[in-house]
């Protein structure tokens, strides 16, 4: 469906003469507002639904890296701060390996964390955290990325996610 949204903003585009990539840009976001418009009527509510989430997710994630970095610069720039790095083992929700990956891949992207290693018979992911007050912080910010990553995958509301039934 994304492709077909993709030719439909790109047709869109040439149309009106502004294939450029501002003005796919803004054909992209036109044609999604029909979709969201008609989005029962052209039986693309699950699409719809799954590209907000998609989008909520890449802000969300986008807030994060940003607050992590001013937490990162706080260390790095202050003279009297002091570190407690640590090595945190997270009992995954999901143990398939593609899930994990992906996990770890966020993790790492996130200053101030390292996705070292994951144990999928237990299904452990240790994280090495720059600072860490308590280990329960650590594994709340796993435990909040991977709700808020199966609510997208899911195509639900984050606040639907209830991740003790997961595993």
């Amino acid at each position: 469906m994304l492709g077909l949204h993709v030719l439909l903003a790109v047709a869109l585009a040439a149309f009106a003469d502004a294939l450029s990539p501002l003005g796919v840009t803004g054909a992209f976001v036109l044609v999604f507002l029909v979709m969201c418009a008609g989005a029962r009527l052209l039986g693309v509510q699950s699409y719809v639904r799954r590209f907000r989430q998609g989008l909520s997710f890449v802000l969300w994630f986008v807030a994060e890296i940003f607050r992590a970095s001013l937490d990162v610069a706080r260390i790095v720039l202050a003279s009297h701060v002091q570190t407690e790095p640590a090595v945190v083992a997270v009992r995954l929700s999901r143990r398939e390996d593609g899930f994990a990956t992906l996990v770890g891949v966020l993790l790492t992207l996130t200053p101030g964390t390292l996705a070292l290693e994951y144990e999928p018979d237990d299904g452990l992911l240790y994280v090495h955290a720059l600072d860490i007050r308590a280990a329960d912080e650590v594994e709340r910010s796993v435990r909040e990325l991977e709700r808020r990553l199966i609510a997208w995958m899911e195509g639900v509301a984050p606040t639907k996610v209830n991740l003790e039934k997961l595993t």
